[in-house]
């Protein structure tokens, strides 16, 4: 886990900047405090029974409704971690990608590993992934890279990474399917 303590230290900013910041809850008066939550949500999966209500924002541009499974970073920290060596974009050279594995996240969300899954990003991109796509190369979400956290607006806080420099079949595989600023995983 001691790869994970940067991704802690950014999220323990992004609780400080969420308390304090500019887009902090206006005070109620001098008496009244608005607290941060302790570990806010960073991953969704919508329909998977969970029993958080997603909507509004960036669920509303995406045309996700209803009750979500939902993550933390500390739920992400319990979950068995991965990494893939491989070259973000197409062409740079390897790097060590750090994160769990989608079929892991899905797994402890309750859904079935027939399950194909949509993939809504911050910057408006969906990727949608097959079942037997998933089952074949079990691509990682990557919070980090070569020990270092991904960071929001950067790739983070999630990238969909495949193992394309070391699975023969997916030699060659373009950007399509590498998904970042993932928020969201949609089970379908």
């Amino acid at each position: 886990m001691t790869g994970f303590r940067p991704v802690l230290a950014a999220l323990a900013a992004a609780c400080l900047i969420t308390a304090c910041g500019p887009g902090a809850a206006p005070s109620q008066g001098a008496d009244s405090v608005v607290p941060a939550p302790a570990f806010p949500v960073v991953l969704a999966v919508p329909g998977a029974g969970g029993r958080e209500p997603v909507e509004g924002g960036l669920f509303e541009r995406f045309d996700i409704a209803g009750n979500a499974h939902t993550f933390t970073f500390a739920d992400i920290a319990l979950l068995p971690h991965h990494e893939i060596a491989a070259g973000y974009p197409m062409g740079e050279a390897a790097r060590t990608w750090r994160g769990v594995r989608l079929s892991d996240v899905l797994a402890a969300a309750g859904v079935d590993d027939s399950a194909s899954a949509r993939i809504p990003c911050l910057d408006g991109y969906t990727v949608e992934v097959d079942a037997a796509m998933i089952a074949a190369h079990e691509p990682v979400l990557a919070h980090s890279v070569d020990g270092r956290a991904l960071t929001l607006g950067e790739l983070g806080p999630f990238l969909l990474v495949w193992p394309r420099d070391t699975a023969p079949d997916l030699a060659g595989m373009n950007d399509d399917l590498w998904a970042w600023g993932v928020f969201a995983i949609e089970a379908m």
